[in-house]
């Protein structure tokens, strides 16, 4: 897209527009004129523009102290709807929302050990057909997160992490069935858009960590998420224990969801967290130092000063969470006493609002489009 031309210029500002109502919440069109820098004839052109597309609406007058009272507008938050579908370790959700991140309709299906990619390809599409069919406003895109190597044409699945999934069509698939635009994208890189989109994050540089049933990570700067292809929770930290991978020693052996669940009769990390076994206590010590030794070794290598853990383990207690602090800064070097480890805002919620995130991005707002813009001015 050529932004010189008056055209893409047009586009770009009803983006802005549109951001900045969704940011606000109540504005009126001399605000965003003012805000955004726009002569009045253009933000009256793109609000009605926005109107007549029901995106915003307009909410009667605002109080003001003299002069005349201008007309407040809003988003219409329900005027199309996203689809998000989370492939998780252990189940699939499918979560409906409408355009500010409100989950409107949620369903979760268990996924087998090793499920067939025709059979619960299947029942994926069949669950996002019925989904749609239940909506009440267009739904403007699908978004499926899966933890795996996504193709260019971020269509097809080309590997899945722990699955023996490989060149699978998945979204093209749904996409046909459901003939609403479907894309694939990596879980984690979904969960940092997440981050960003529903808990605000404004670091622009940080690591990001899924501590769940397996882990994986993403280093990101600025709007470049690089996950694909990383192998953080593989990390060698032991001489002893074999991973699913097949080495020995690695971080999952030590701090994964699925280690400590094998070591405790199939409990999951709930269970774990609320056990008064002594055993469990000392396992769940020892998940959290390893966590804090392989974070020392991401931050030694990327420079980072912020880390972010997400996913089920990284809301244990926070007795437990303080000892993966106290530990990295007891053994880290001296120089990486700036780094901060905090908790995704967003709880257990990170996965399931990640694909919904990125539909939101890819259909409605393309903020990733207007950062990108701001990052090459």
């Amino acid at each position: 897209m050529r932004f010189s031309q008056p055209t893409a210029a047009r586009q770009i500002n009803r983006l802005r527009v549109l951001n900045l109502v969704l940011a606000e919440g109540q504005l009126s069109r001399a605000d965003i004129a003012r805000i955004l820098a726009l002569n009045k004839p253009s933000t009256s052109e793109i609000v009605e523009q926005l109107l007549s597309e029901n995106l915003l609406e307009e909410q009667g007058k605002t109080i003001t102290s003299n002069g005349r009272r201008p007309t407040a507008l809003t988003l219409n938050s329900t005027a199309a709807l996203v689809l998000g579908v989370d492939l998780g370790a252990l189940t699939t959700s499918f979560s409906l929302s409408d355009l500010k991140g409100n989950i409107l309709r949620f369903e979760r299906l268990p996924n087998p050990p090793q499920p067939s990619p025709k059979e619960h390809g299947q029942q994926i599409i069949r669950t996002c057909m019925k989904m749609v069919k239940l909506a009440k406003s267009p739904v403007s895109g699908i978004v499926v997160s899966i933890p795996g190597i996504i193709g260019e044409d971020q269509q097809t699945l080309l590997s899945h992490d722990y699955w023996s999934w490989k060149d699978v069509p998945l979204a093209k698939a749904i996409e046909v069935n459901t003939k609403i635009p479907t894309i694939m994208v990596n879980n984690v890189e979904a969960m940092v858009v997440a981050e960003r989109w529903f808990a605000s994050e404004k670091e622009h540089s940080f690591f990001f960590v899924n501590w769940a049933e397996h882990i994986n990570a993403a280093m990101v700067d600025g709007t470049t998420i690089k996950t694909q292809g990383s192998r953080f929770g593989h990390l060698p930290l032991a001489s002893t224990g074999l991973c699913r991978c097949g080495n020995i020693g690695c971080l999952e052996t030590m701090a994964s969801g699925w280690a400590l669940s094998d070591k405790h009769q199939g409990a999951g990390v709930k269970q774990l967290a609320q056990s008064a076994d002594k055993q469990v206590a000392e396992d769940l010590r020892s998940a959290c130092q390893a966590m804090a030794m392989a974070l020392i070794a991401a931050s030694s290598i990327t420079g980072c000063k912020k880390i972010i853990l997400a996913g089920g383990l990284s809301n244990l207690d926070d007795d437990y969470f303080g000892i993966v602090q106290s530990f990295f800064k007891e053994h880290a070097h001296h120089q990486l006493s700036h780094v901060s480890i905090v908790r995704s805002a967003l709880a257990d919620k990170s996965a399931m609002l990640g694909s919904v995130a990125v539909a939101l991005d890819r259909w409605v707002f393309q903020r990733t489009l207007l950062e990108t813009m701001s990052e090459l001015q």
